[in-house]
């Protein structure tokens, strides 16, 4: 396939195909031909890589795919973007990064973009993965200390995991660069939670390392950390989640799927993320998420479940409940 900027949506339906049915092989294939047809390595990246797997889950959303497809698809993607990493040797000096995702966040595959992206570049890299513990990544980083954190956050219902791996990174004398969906369209949250810089798209991270003066006690300072209520609310986790639970199967909303479980899991998660950074948005965008995504894979329950994590809520938390109440009514 003979490839410039006018060919990357042909490359982009390749490519979309070959994730979808699970090939990495015939993915990995096609991005290397592009490769030796000349097509720069962030091109493939940033507008190939990512756009197919922006697509495959906005098509997720829609109906249009089953989680078990989406699964497959970014687990191909991922195999790939790996494969390309490990061909290039890791520098022995210089810069070194530490790339990873935010506490509680799944989705390692818009981190390990950055990372395979920088070790490209020529930094020292090291990939750490999803669901990255602040606990184990402070003592982690102690030991030989990087120039910079790359922390990655897919959701704004992990705000709170993030805020903690920030923190745990200032500890170590660490600054962080964030990026993705979960602070937000413009990064409104990014600062209240402690990151030194924000960048609108994963291409942006190296212009940052090159130009940045970044002051972790400055950034660290200008944070903010959970309230006592919201403290009191996350190790009450599970309490919560059961009565949201019994409460969608007093009105026979809750038949036992999982899918229904997880989405009070996260709509949960985005009530604690915006009592974190003192914004409703965050509740209002999931459940507008929610909205959009149940019923198109056959739940049309997304009123029930706000409505039964919210009477839960009110037994634990007023200002939690309050604070999804608020939600529900500016939607």
């Amino acid at each position: 396939m003979s490839v410039d900027r006018t060919g990357l949506p042909e490359a982009r339906l390749a490519a979309t195909s070959a994730a979808i049915m699970g090939d990495s092989g015939g993915l990995y294939h096609l991005i290397s031909g592009l490769l030796d047809e000349g097509v720069p390595f962030d091109t493939i990246l940033f507008d190939v890589l990512i756009p197919t797997e922006r697509d495959i889950g906005a098509r997720w959303q829609s109906g249009d795919y089953l989680i078990s497809e989406e699964h497959a698809a970014t687990a191909t993607v991922e195999t790939v973007v790996s494969l390309l990493a490990g061909s290039f040797d890791q520098p022995t000096e210089g810069t070194r990064i530490v790339v990873a995702a935010a506490e509680g966040d799944d989705h390692s595959l818009p981190a390990r973009l950055v990372a395979a992206h920088l070790l490209f570049l020529g930094y020292r890299t090291t990939f750490l993965g999803a669901n990255v513990l602040a606990s184990d990544l402070q003592e982690y980083l102690a030991i030989e200390p990087p120039d910079a954190l790359a922390l990655s956050c897919a959701m704004a219902n992990h705000l709170t995991g993030a805020r903690a791996v920030i923190r745990a990174s200032h500890a170590a004398g660490v600054p962080v660069i964030v990026g993705g969906k979960g602070f937000g369209a413009t990064g409104r949250w990014a600062e209240a939670i402690g990151a030194d810089a924000w960048v609108p798209s994963p291409r942006d991270v190296p212009d940052v390392l090159e130009t940045w003066t970044p002051d972790p006690e400055t950034a660290e300072a200008r944070a903010v950390d959970p309230s006592q209520d919201l403290t009191d609310l996350i190790r009450q986790r599970p309490q919560v989640l059961a009565a949201a639970q019994r409460e969608l199967a007093s009105i026979g909303s809750d038949n036992g799927q999982p899918m229904l479980l997880a989405e009070l899991s996260l709509l949960l998660g985005a009530v604690e993320a915006s009592m974190l950074v003192g914004d409703d948005q965050v509740i209002t965008d999931m459940l507008h998420w929610q909205e959009t995504t149940l019923p198109a894979h056959g739940h049309d329950t997304g009123g029930s479940i706000a409505g039964s994590l919210e009477a839960a809520l009110s037994e634990v938390s007023p200002s939690a409940s309050a604070a999804l109440a608020r939600a529900m009514g500016s939607g």
